[in-house]
């Protein structure tokens, strides 16, 4: 997808890399992928219902429901590296992606107080 909103486009780019270590999860970890899946959903989610609403203090809500989605994200991550799952490459590559997220949702943030 490739839309006017960076923050969405990165989020797009954080979800196809995961689609496709998700693959790989082994059957026993079904409730950690599901988490994951689940969550990126929510993200996705959260950025629209920002980009929609014209209110500061529900776009305000928003945005910061997308930044504990990002962090929990962060979390599994974090969960499937010391399980083993992904390999320190791919745990580098998320971790990344995931501090570029942050900063321009925080970014954001303090753009709109302003």
């Amino acid at each position: 997808m490739n839309t006017n909103f960076n923050l969405l486009n990165k989020s797009f780019k954080l979800i196809e890399y995961y689609e496709k270590l998700l693959v790989n999860y082994p059957k026993k970890e079904l409730i950690l992928r599901q988490n994951i899946e689940k969550c990126y959903y929510e993200m996705i989610e959260s950025l629209f219902a920002f980009n929609i609403n014209n209110s500061d203090r529900i776009k305000q809500k928003h945005l910061k429901d997308y930044v504990i989605k990002v962090s929990m994200i962060d979390f599994y991550t974090n969960a499937s590296f010391n399980k083993k799952i992904i390999s320190k490459r791919q745990f580098e590559v998320i971790g990344r992606k995931i501090i570029e997220l942050r900063k321009m949702s925080y970014g954001l943030m303090q753009n709109e107080n302003n």
